[in-house]
């Protein structure tokens, strides 16, 4: 399938856009398509990868059975670039790069690997990539949410998802320092340790950990850690929300991981619960057909615009979240 360009520069890097979050069941992959539909609505040639390395299903949300070509074609050296593995849809502007679930070498990466499919995702020809992650928080997941431009967490109202999507942020946090730290024996000791909420050096936030960092004679490794820190900035989005004040149950993450994680977490909006997109999944039906007028679409639309609107987003600095 031809693509089609748009504003887009030849050459020029895509905006990656990575969809996380705490546990299964919170709508994460129909979010990440809604958002990839948005994007394409908007004119913006768009790029939505399965990045359930474990647990792949993206593609039966697009309508799509068996995949002609998945992400282990690429990583098998069986197509040469990400392009070359992407599959149309019947949104226009909307390509898919789907997943390979019954293939164990992709649910343990190894590092080069995962290296190259990172500076691939970033070689591929469109404007946005949404990467749609697996649920929990391996290191690869948390690699691969670190490494983008905008940093998504869903959740759903619900107490328990919201208290999954903070554990999340609090495992990207601790997977920056820890890597970070990764060949200063003392130094990732110290980290390792504060990694447990009931330590015994009473370390119970971030800024207390970096304190007795810059304490233990290493301040100038004190200040790079807080400055790595502020490139974790997720946007938090609830799904599946069904009264207006649903779309705020982030606000008590933002304000804890502010107190603990010094991290600020930002407001994204939220998608209304649509019991068109609930039948359209049930019945495996392609969700590029849901009527264009229905909440979650425009739910979606709203948020892409807020989004696209803020800036660069995670994007303000030139490597922002990457490590080389």
């Amino acid at each position: 399938m031809q693509k089609q360009h748009t504003e887009k520069e030849r050459g020029q890097s895509p905006q990656i856009w990575a969809v996380g979050g705490g546990k299964g069941g919170i709508g994460k992959s129909v979010l990440s398509i809604l958002i990839s539909m948005a994007l394409a609505e908007k004119g913006k040639d768009t790029v939505v990868i399965d990045g359930d390395l474990g647990g792949a299903n993206l593609h039966t949300f697009m309508g799509i059975r068996t995949p002609s070509r998945t992400l282990n074609d690429f990583i098998s050296r069986h197509y040469a670039t990400l392009d070359d593995v992407c599959m149309g849809t019947e949104q226009k502007g909307l390509r898919i790069i789907c997943g390979a679930s019954e293939v164990l070498t992709l649910a343990n990466l190894q590092f080069a690997q995962k290296t190259k499919i990172l500076q691939a995702i970033s070689k591929i020809d469109a404007d946005h990539v949404i990467l749609d992650l697996g649920a929990g928080t391996g290191f690869n997941t948390l690699d691969f949410f670190l490494s983008a431009h905008r940093q998504i967490v869903v959740m759903t109202p619900q107490p328990v998802a919201i208290q999954n999507a903070y554990a999340f942020i609090r495992n990207a946090v601790y997977r920056t320092l820890s890597r970070l730290t990764s060949r200063r024996p003392s130094l990732g000791g110290l980290v390792k340790a504060a990694m447990d909420p009931r330590n015994d050096m009473r370390v119970r936030t971030v800024r207390t950990l970096l304190d007795r960092v810059a304490a233990n004679g290493e301040p100038a490794d004190a200040t790079e850690m807080e400055t790595h820190l502020k490139r974790i900035r997720p946007t938090l989005i609830t799904n599946m929300a069904r009264e207006p004040r649903d779309k705020n149950a982030g606000r008590i993450i933002q304000m804890v991981s502010q107190k603990h994680l010094m991290i600020q977490a930002y407001n994204g909006g939220g998608i209304y619960f649509d019991p068109q997109i609930n039948a359209m999944v049930s019945a495996m039906e392609p969700l590029t057909r849901v009527d264009r007028e229905c909440n979650a679409i425009q739910s979606a639309l709203a948020i892409v615009s807020h989004l696209e609107s803020s800036g660069k987003g995670n994007d303000e600095e030139e490597e922002s979240g990457k490590w080389g």
